[in-house]
């Protein structure tokens, strides 16, 4: 995948790569200590490192607005460390409100990218089916209709999973089930619309529409993961994977589009915005420990507005650019960057 060349030249940047290295060390730890040991010191020592990591992150986001990361040498690094502290200190106001930013602009462009994900897994399929001249008719309806059939096997399956728990928050879940299928059938309509009118056939809608429903079916797990498994140690695990892999992901895309960042973004450099995207990460994964250090019923307020914002977002570039994907795509041509 694209994403992959784009991590490839991430190694390329040293303080970068360590930065990355250091908080995906440190977030695993957290993930892996706190669910087999329970130890609430121990994440209160990954809470301070992480601190000081995102405070030295966001300097170093600050100077690379005037200096190239390429061109910070050694004494820039060191200067930087040394100021973490006392700039966290003397701008702690004004780096709350940054904070809350980041917290927002988390939840987004996590929404953006899983939908990006999704969309450009599908349109690869489609295209591998495609490309296979003397049988592409027939491999593209059986796309469509297997990948269709799995995502209304797998809504009944979670409708009827949902349904069974005594607890009425539960039970509403199957609710939002129903309605992403809903929407999965929308976009299949605007589909057939085009075909009847273009003869022209968006066979990878049913697996995105399947993909889409996989990952808000993980956002609404994640967020009643307390109240449905008895032992969530290893659904944590499980969380923490999918939210590595997106990040990679999301970091590995933006170096995957160095050039088309610079002719569109020309304030910003690359290095810029992927320091953003990790000092995002950084933040809001301190926030997920002090979480955790609270009482369950004092966070879960916080969650489920978090997973609303992430619902709502997620269903935008769902519908508006993925109607605007069904128009514009050109069988055997994957997304356009």
């Amino acid at each position: 995948m694209r994403f992959i060349s784009g991590l490839k030249n991430l190694s390329k940047k040293t303080i970068l790569l360590i930065i990355v290295i250091l908080f995906v060390v440190s977030w695993f730890l957290f993930v892996f200590g706190f669910d087999v040991f329970s130890n609430i010191t121990f994440s209160r020592y990954f809470l301070i490192f992480l601190g000081f990591l995102a405070g030295f992150t966001f300097i170093l986001f600050i100077i690379s607005f005037f200096i190239p990361i390429g061109k910070m040498g050694i004494i820039v690094i060191v200067v930087s460390a040394a100021l973490t502290l006392p700039i966290m200190w003397i701008f702690g106001r004004i780096i709350n409100l940054f904070t809350i930013f980041c917290y927002v602009a988390n939840i987004i462009i996590t929404a953006f990218f899983a939908f990006k994900f999704c969309m450009d897994t599908s349109t690869k399929v489609d295209s591998y089916f495609y490309e296979k001249k003397s049988s592409r008719i027939f491999t593209r309806i059986i796309e469509f209709v297997i990948f269709f059939l799995l995502c209304w096997w797998f809504a009944s399956l979670s409708i009827r999973f949902f349904v069974s728990f005594p607890t009425p928050g539960v039970q509403s879940l199957a609710r939002i089930v129903f309605n992403i299928f809903l929407i999965g059938l929308a976009l299949l309509a605007i589909m057939l619309i085009r075909l009847i009118f273009t003869k022209k056939f968006a066979a990878y809608i049913s697996f995105f529409n399947l993909l889409i429903f996989f990952y808000v079916l993980y956002i609404i797990i994640d967020l009643w993961a307390t109240f449905i498994f008895a032992d969530t140690s290893g659904y944590d695990l499980l969380s923490f994977f999918i939210d590595f892999l997106l990040f990679i992901y999301i970091i590995g895309s933006i170096y995957d589009r160095v050039d088309y960042i610079k002719d569109k973004l020309k304030i910003f450099r690359v290095d810029t915005i992927a320091l953003f995207i990790i000092l995002m990460k950084l933040i809001v994964q301190i926030i997920e420990i002090l979480r955790e250090l609270l009482p369950p019923i004092d966070v879960i307020p916080g969650l489920i507005l978090q997973a609303q914002i992430l619902w709502i977002f997620f269903i935008i570039f769902t519908l508006i650019v993925g109607i605007y994907t069904i128009f514009k795509h050109k069988e055997g041509k994957i997304s356009p960057k």
